[in-house]
């Protein structure tokens, strides 16, 4: 049978990483809404058929 303790530590870990994630996709939705956050780098870059590669 498993361990009561063990079970709790993988339990609050569980826990510790979830609220972790959530807290994170609450802060990017929130900055993406007010217009503060800017995921796409404005600058892209492409490679020529001849393997160079040139910045639009």
């Amino acid at each position: 049978m498993a361990d009561r303790n063990a079970l709790s530590k993988i339990g609050l870990l569980f826990l510790a990483t979830t609220l972790l994630v959530m807290m994170t996709g609450a802060v990017v939705v929130a900055d993406h809404l007010n217009g503060r956050l800017i995921l796409d780098d404005p600058m892209t870059m492409g490679v020529s058929l001849d393997g160079h590669q040139n910045a639009n």
